[in-house]
């Protein structure tokens, strides 16, 4: 069994790739498979529903989500979390919690500014990452955090999540 963290900056299609992906994982392995939201496991933190941007929250956030990935990991599942894991930091709070077994693998989401800024314009739910400067320096130190990292990169510009996730069990299963 497999724990997968798919990563990558704002509106890089991580929810969309990470449910595809698993249901790929489903079909290629004849394996139930299982996805960790981040954003929704915060949700869970937060009873007031407010903004996201509580840095200990996101921690303890993290590490639940990593407990829980053990949790299914341990009753056979492959787990698909998906999220903003971009720190080595970030990434070691879920991993901390990770049985010592597990195998993680990390696939990297990279799509354009431009192709993100159209994204987040479209989507109500969004509030700073709206902003073109707040979310041109995402992008790069995104960017600059992930790049000495051993990781499939993946353009999500215009492929479909169905046709990405193809791309990215193929390279898991080999």
């Amino acid at each position: 069994m497999l724990i997968i963290v798919i990563s990558g900056p704002i509106a890089s299609g991580k929810s969309s790739l990470g449910r595809a992906v698993a249901a790929r994982l489903d079909e290629v392995l004849d394996a139930r498979s299982a996805v960790i939201d981040l954003d929704l496991v915060y949700e869970m933190l937060d009873p007031r529903g407010g903004v996201k941007n509580d840095d200990a929250l996101w921690s303890e956030a993290r590490r639940v989500a990593g407990q829980l990935a053990a949790v299914l990991f341990g009753g056979g599942r492959c787990v698909v979390a998906e999220g903003g894991f971009a720190t080595d930091r970030a990434l070691g709070e879920f991993e901390s919690k990770l049985p010592p077994e597990a195998a993680l693998r990390l696939v990297l989401l990279e799509a354009d500014l431009e192709t993100a800024l159209q994204r987040v314009r479209t989507d109500p739910s969004r509030g700073l990452s709206r902003d073109a400067s707040f979310l041109s320096q995402h992008y790069e130190s995104f960017r600059a955090e992930w790049a000495r990292r051993d990781v499939l990169r993946v353009d999500t510009r215009s492929a479909a999540p169905a046709d990405t996730a193809r791309v990215v069990a193929a390279w898991l299963t080999r």
